[in-house]
């Protein structure tokens, strides 16, 4: 009886444990690592979408209330989500460096200071909601303070938990994260119609419904590391001067900080052009098709992070021609995958709009801007690609300059040329040109990476040193 114990753990331990990362086994190694964090990923934005389905059957107005917040915790969030880019790519480095004791204290502290840095963005919330809610109009105002106010009580679980994940994914074990997604965002999709419709609570049901499922995801975080089923060992056995190991995880991390701050000011402005133009209906229907577009951006991501954990461990190990191979890989899977999508949402525009909303005037809306933001989806795993191989190789400023194009540098310009002539036809043509220029440049700067790889592998093999150019 205690042999079949033993082995029923042994097994139940193999189960969870990370992918070997050196396997030489790199396409299906990708795909192991890839689907589960793409399937991960790909429940959030059903969770969501389906979350938003449910706020419609309440009034469009409560989905436009959500949309004037959103842009409030993707500022939050994308500094939990520059921390985790920038510890899992130190910490796969480390491991394919072989040095286990560093990664777990880098760990460890960036789990701390994402945390504190959730807390005191719950302070700043709760004490100044009127401040932060741009572009509502009076109608929306105190719709969406209430959820905010019950929301803000959730960043420092939000920060934990998206440190959390990317650790995860950093050791090789996606498919411990993606079943800890699953199990939160099934929990919050289950408890979203109980709050909203059986308790009466409506948007703020909505919160209540995140914050609990947080909570059950965290505790299974807890027993993950508590168990010590995986490789990186966390621990409270750090001292102050330690915190010198955050400097190159915000450096690494930086990038992706940058260019979710960038969207989240981006979507700010974008609602409050729509509502401008066309009142609550052009809020509802820009949130309809930027939740669409999550649907299909959200799973690539989640490939591309199942793949920065093998390149990063290659690059740490100087294995330039895994890092080449994996960086092939990438692309093609990525492009078929963002493609698809972006074929079926241009096809049935008008037909995915109408499952949030009956109202014709929101579904006109959202079908114009569904074309203007998928038709460029077809260049968007190009772009994913591009930004995880510099990431991987330690190279944040070009990974900014491909983080910042399309929400940035390139989208603003457009915002501030097009609409005052065009009106609500020039913000679309602003939204689908930045997005076309950032998958060209993301398209030149990697067949130049590719051709660079190709040279080290022939004539550099175990050279790691960081390109000096832009776009090498």
């Amino acid at each position: 009886m205690n042999d079949m114990s033993e082995m029923s753990g042994s097994l139940r331990k193999r189960r969870l444990a990370p992918e070997d990362l050196a396997s030489p086994h790199l396409f299906r190694l990708l795909l192991r690592l890839g689907l589960p964090a793409m399937f991960g990923l790909s429940i959030n934005a059903a969770h969501h979408t389906i979350n938003m389905i449910f706020v419609g059957m309440i009034g469009e107005d409560q989905i436009a209330a959500i949309m004037i917040v959103l842009p409030i915790l993707m500022l939050i969030a994308a500094f939990g989500e520059g921390i985790g880019v920038g510890v899992a790519t130190e910490v796969g480095r480390l491991l394919g460096a072989g040095n286990r004791p560093q990664a777990g204290t880098i760990a460890s502290i960036s789990l701390a200071a994402g945390i504190a840095f959730g807390a005191l963005s719950t302070i700043a919330l709760l004490a100044f909601p009127d401040l932060l809610l741009f572009g509502a109009t009076p109608a929306l105002q105190p719709l969406a303070q209430h959820y905010l106010m019950i929301i803000a009580l959730s960043v420092p679980l939000t920060m934990a938990q998206i440190i959390l994940d990317f650790l995860a994914i950093a050791e090789g074990n996606a498919r411990f994260s993606m079943w800890t997604l699953v199990a939160c965002f099934a929990l919050n999709m289950i408890l979203d119609p109980i709050m909203i419709f059986g308790f009466g609570l409506g948007l703020q049901g909505v919160a209540i419904a995140t914050i609990l499922s947080q909570l059950v995801a965290l505790s299974i975080y807890g027993a993950y590391h508590a168990r010590r089923l995986g490789i990186v060992r966390l621990t409270l056995d750090w001292r102050l001067a330690d915190i010198r190991y955050l400097r190159p995880v915000l450096a690494i991390g930086a990038p992706t900080t940058l260019t979710s701050l960038t969207t989240a000011g981006a979507i700010a402005i974008l609602v409050s052009l729509a509502g401008a133009y066309h009142g609550e209906a052009g809020i509802t229907g820009i949130g309809i098709a930027l939740r669409l577009l999550a649907v299909g951006t959200l799973p690539v991501i989640g490939l591309s992070l199942g793949a920065q954990s093998i390149l990063s461990f290659a690059w740490g190990g100087g294995d330039m021609a895994r890092v080449l191979s994996a960086t092939r890989i990438l692309t093609a899977v990525t492009s078929a995958v963002s493609g698809a999508y972006g074929l079926i949402a241009l096809v049935f525009s008008q037909k995915l709009a109408s499952f949030f909303t009956d109202d014709a005037a929101v579904i006109g809306i959202a079908g114009q801007a569904i074309i203007a933001t998928h038709l460029p989806l077809l260049l968007f795993g190009l772009r994913q690609t591009v930004l995880i191989l510099f990431q991987a190789q330690g190279r944040p400023k070009a990974a900014v300059a491909i983080g910042l194009a399309q929400n940035g540098y390139l989208l603003f310009p457009l915002l501030a040329l097009l609409p005052p002539f065009f009106g609500f036809s020039g913000l679309l043509a602003a939204m689908f040109l930045a997005s076309t220029l950032t998958g060209l440049l993301s398209a030149v700067c990697l067949l130049r990476s590719l051709g660079a790889l190709r040279q080290r592998t022939a004539g550099h093999p175990t050279s790691i040193r960081p390109y000096r150019s832009f776009c090498p």
